[in-house]
């Protein structure tokens, strides 16, 4: 019976690590896209697209109107109580600071809400600092932050949603 724990935690551990190696192999897919759409000239419009139907934001997002997007039924259900990008970025600037070990409930569960909105795929916490991925650096260059990507989205015309 003291080999249950061991065994557990082993394929935890192995979950864990195939969960972060193709959380890497697809970022590394999706900065080797964005890299061939802008020098296919592809427009700003198109890449905010890409990000849009490839980073997880259709699951809690819909097309919406005049430059916002709209909620499918999940993205309401995880919107409640949520404080804004602004709010979250700056609190998560803060939390950065804190060792993991060191955070209270409150700011676990805003880092837990903070992977959770996908703000990972473009921001990374580092021990001490917030920083960009490698696509959030790509995205910040093609001036394509999160509430542009927003707004392209939800201007696009009806023919082409």
């Amino acid at each position: 019976m003291k080999l249950l724990p061991i065994v557990l935690a082993s394929t935890a551990a192995v979950v864990a690590l195939a969960q972060a190696t193709k959380s890497q192999i697809s970022a590394q897919a999706s900065s080797a896209t964005l890299d061939r759409m802008v020098a296919a000239g592809k427009s700003q419009q198109e890449l905010a697209t890409y990000v849009f139907d490839t980073h997880g934001c259709k699951n809690c997002h819909t097309i919406g109107q005049n430059s916002k997007l709209g909620f499918t039924e999940r993205g309401k259900q995880r919107a409640q109580g949520f404080e804004g990008c602004i709010s979250m970025l700056t609190a998560m600037n803060l939390i950065a600071q804190v060792p993991d070990d060191k955070r209270s409930t409150q700011q676990r569960q805003k880092a837990a809400r903070f992977e959770e909105f996908g703000c990972t795929t473009c921001h990374k916490i580092t021990p001490g600092k917030m920083g960009l991925t490698e696509i959030g650096t790509k995205l910040t260059h093609l001036h394509l932050g999160c509430v542009d990507v927003e707004k392209l989205v939800a201007s696009k015309p009806a023919s082409q949603h």
